[in-house]
């Protein structure tokens, strides 16, 4: 019986792999060798009968597309009432073009600062841009504000910060790594992709 398992198993990983290059084999030819072989799909049948799992990869989640904002990591602060929790954003501009970067926050909220905007890099060049934002003294202990932050190059990232205020003073200061690179590969998911506008954008109707 174990023999009989190992055996279906066999074949299943066997199918799984040419399923895999189906793209080079063509429909037609993987269509012809289901035929030839009604043995593989018995296989199959005891697999899931036996309660043995049929994914055939690893993650089969299609990505964001590429014109989709770029997430980076999200960032958490600790500080006291008056005190600055900063980040700095290390920008590479990975490309073979002179590049324009900008940083901002879409979030309205006073006591933020930064040490530049915008910062020009050439060819794979880098540089830094520091953003620092002042806790009001009057704040409770255990209030959250969370920012988003945008940085705008080759390719648009975000980042969520969150600073949270506590009754005793941390390492503020984080560093964060913005890879601004252009996308060259054409990614088979891409054909996946197709407008579908929100509801508001719809002109809904009543």
């Amino acid at each position: 019986m174990t023999n009989n398992n190992a055996q279906v198993t066999t074949t299943f990983h066997a199918l799984a792999k040419l399923i895999e290059q189906s793209a080079h084999l063509g429909v037609g030819a993987l269509e012809s060798l289901m035929g030839s072989y009604p043995q593989v799909l018995q296989g199959l049948a005891k697999l899931a009968s036996a309660g043995i799992p049929l994914s055939i990869c690893n993650s089969c989640e299609i990505p964001p597309p590429c014109w989709m904002p770029k997430p980076l990591c999200d960032v958490i602060s600790l500080g006291r009432p008056g005190d600055k929790a900063s980040l700095c954003f290390v920008i590479t501009n990975c490309s073979m073009s002179v590049r324009k970067v900008t940083a901002f926050t879409s979030t309205k909220i006073s006591g933020l600062s930064f040490s530049a905007t915008e910062v020009d890099l050439g060819p794979m060049e880098r540089g830094e841009i520091d953003v620092s934002y002042l806790i009001p003294a009057g704040s409770p202990v255990g209030k959250r504000i969370e920012l988003l932050m945008w940085v705008r190059g080759c390719r648009l990232h975000f980042l969520r910060w969150k600073i949270v205020v506590g009754g005793i003073g941390a390492n503020t200061c984080y560093e964060v790594d913005v890879k601004d690179c252009p996308d060259l590969i054409h990614h088979w998911y891409d054909h996946f992709y197709c407008p579908r506008p929100c509801l508001e954008d719809r002109g809904t109707r009543g």
